[in-house]
């Protein structure tokens, strides 16, 4: 199973050793999908013993694999999977679940999730280690996991400079009838809470990324601007939602660690080149602005 970019399907038809290649990528994923697949139910109890929930049970399980350049930002198929597997979940719940997180907005902030854990998953950054597992309530009851795992492969002769990556998404959905009776705060606004933390923190990962050499500035600039056009739709839903995101204050205990990942990555980049000053600047400005 899986689903390949527009611009790797390209490769694959005009080469057949391409098209091994990808299949080979793909095959690795698959082969480590029952150890991928012990560790991400581990998390999800782990998780469940520190929210104390016992009666856990799954309503909804699968998994994907997506093919795509390290720098591209595609992610509509693999988010229209999981969101259908999240409203068929859905639909299997106890009849006692009074408010399924099935809204258009409950969607499309669960959407921003899918984005972030499948993006971090591709960043070789240890700022985006924290996301590529996420736990969300989506109402009273309803528990949604993922987990995403990537490899990756460079050839040039195949692909050209870049590198191409594959992600296998891992989904499972769980209800707990306990947990309906908890009236405990829930909703899309505080997944799109999380989901723009997580946002900024793949731009700080993204600014590591070039200062390693990972990706170029333009690279850069596509997928930064890319994250924060998210940025700026998760905002304007928490805005609509009646709860705008607050600025976080400056801490007294230093930077955080997604301020020193910048910071670093900047006093490489000032020594890479005049192509790199606009990006500092524009890392600059945001650590000025307690932007992270």
């Amino acid at each position: 199973m899986g689903c390949n970019s527009g611009s790797v399907d390209d490769a694959v038809k005009a080469n057949i050793e391409a098209e091994k290649a990808v299949k080979k990528l793909q095959n690795a994923l698959e082969h480590d999908k029952d150890s991928l697949k012990a560790k991400f139910f581990a998390e999800i109890d782990d998780s469940f013993a520190e929210a104390n929930i016992t009666d856990g049970r799954q309503i909804g399980y699968s998994y994907d694999i997506k093919t795509e350049y390290t720098s591209e930002f595609s992610l509509d198929k693999i988010s229209g999977v999981v969101l259908s597997a999240l409203q068929a979940a859905i639909a299997a719940q106890d009849p006692t679940a009074k408010t399924p997180g099935t809204s258009p907005a409950a969607l499309n902030a669960y959407s921003d999730v899918v984005v972030a854990v499948a993006e971090a998953a591709k960043s070789s950054s240890e700022s985006a280690a924290s996301i590529s597992f996420s736990m969300n309530r989506l109402s009273p009851g309803l528990y949604a996991f993922l987990y995403a795992s990537s490899t990756n492969i460079k050839d040039e002769g195949l692909f050209g400079t870049e590198a191409v990556t594959s992600t296998a998404i891992f989904y499972r959905f769980m209800q707990s009838i306990d947990d309906i009776k908890n009236e405990a705060a829930f909703g899309e606004a505080l997944i799109d809470a999380s989901n723009l933390i997580a946002m900024k923190t793949l731009q700080a990962g993204l600014t590591d990324r070039l200062a390693k050499g990972e990706i170029t500035p333009d690279d850069w600039e596509r997928l930064d601007g890319q994250y924060s056009g998210m940025i700026d739709t998760i905002r304007d839903r928490l805005n609509a939602a009646g709860q705008p995101p607050v600025l976080k204050q400056k801490s007294w205990s230093g930077p955080s660690s997604d301020e020193k990942i910048v910071l670093t990555a900047i006093k490489k980049l000032s020594s890479m080149g005049d192509e790199y000053i606009p990006i500092i600047k524009q890392s600059q400005s945001r650590i000025d602005s307690n932007y992270f």
